[in-house]
């Protein structure tokens, strides 16, 4: 990709569904299953409800050359921590914390929520994680060491929406064609199409995923295109945390612009270009 400086591509409609803003850490040992109750009394003004999920494993960015360290399972009578979900009266905010993992995401439930742009969403993560980090000095749980940041964005382009069939994708993606060799194949029924990009001096990777889907409860079939941005982080600075996650941000937006297309950008209302109509 050619990078690009200036003004961020923008749109007045993009299809976005969901923001996720977090940072993975070394696992912070002395974290039981006792504080993510303990945390949620710091929250639970903001964040009344509350679910338990699985924990998600660890995940790291690496180059060629470098040598991931290795992970030892370590055997145990006691269970994992899960992980814990603290959500909002709406359910469109919520906070995910475990050991070694520390997220917050905007989502929309009805459908009918105005994104609240990024800006909003990454102040509102900086306030909760300086939050957590004074929550894990009070407690005693030991240093916070991050080792990777991530920022990802969840878009849904619901059929009719620039497409009818699989054999429309070309109009949406430059990058796929559709074509066979030998004409054999019929219309694709579903699809899952996986690419990643890697950052300037080893800084991180674009990874981006496109599937059809269902949404609930009308079984509109849809497009989601997810597109994530993550990168080792060298310094547990906050200044270094922000711009991380500032640049990965800026990635996504200009990685969304540049795999769809100009009609796509025109459905979207793309209000940044002399050309846009």
């Amino acid at each position: 990709m050619t990078q690009k400086k200036g003004r961020l591509p923008e749109y007045d409609e993009p299809p976005v569904t969901e923001v996720v803003i977090g940072v993975q850490f070394n696992a912070l040992a002395a974290f039981t299953a006792v504080h993510p109750g303990l945390y949620w009394q710091r929250v639970r003004d903001k964040y009344p409800k509350c679910s338990v999920q699985p924990p998600l494993g660890p995940t790291l960015e690496f180059f060629g050359g470098e040598k991931p360290p290795t992970i030892k399972p370590q055997l145990s009578q006691i269970p994992p921590v899960p992980r814990c979900w603290f959500l909002d009266d709406s359910e469109n905010r919520l906070v995910q914390i475990q050991p070694e993992r520390f997220l917050h995401n905007w989502k929309k439930v009805t459908g009918e929520e105005d994104y609240p742009r990024y800006k909003s969403i990454c102040k509102d993560f900086m306030n909760l994680w300086r939050d957590f980090l004074d929550f894990v000095k009070a407690e005693g749980l030991g240093q916070v060491e991050p080792n990777q940041w991530e920022v990802t964005y969840v878009n849904h382009i619901l059929q009719n929406s620039g497409w009818t069939s699989m054999n429309d994708l070309s109009n949406l993606f430059p990058s796929w064609s559709g074509k066979s060799s030998e004409g054999y194949l019929p219309i694709p029924e579903n699809i899952v199409f996986n690419v990643t990009y890697a950052f300037p001096e080893k800084f991180g990777r674009l990874h981006i995923s496109l599937g059809s889907a269902y949404k609930m409860p009308d079984s509109t079939k849809l497009l989601r295109l997810n597109l994530t941005a993550r990168g080792r982080l060298e310094s547990s600075d906050i200044e270094t945390l922000l711009a991380s996650l500032n640049q990965g941000h800026e990635w996504i937006v200009r990685g969304f612009t540049d795999f769809t297309s100009s009609e796509a950008h025109k459905m979207w209302k793309r209000k940044d270009e002399a050309n846009y109509v």
